[in-house]
């Protein structure tokens, strides 16, 4: 009885899990993506980001 008990109160945590994993899948067009606590990063996946962030690393290499 426990067990099924324990079941049942987990399965809201799952299915909030799978919500916000399809949320942060959409939202790989964006520059920055966020998880579930806030975190924020950038998004290496976005061409603008990689364009942006490749030249900042020669700015500051031809710096040296």
């Amino acid at each position: 009885m426990t067990k099924m008990f324990g079941k049942f109160a987990t399965a809201p945590g799952r299915w909030m899990q799978n919500v916000i994993r399809q949320d942060i899948e959409q939202s790989n067009n964006s520059k920055i993506t966020t998880d579930a606590n806030g975190n924020a990063v950038l998004n290496m996946n976005n061409k603008e980001v990689r364009d942006s962030m490749q030249a900042r690393m020669k700015e500051l290499a031809a710096k040296r």
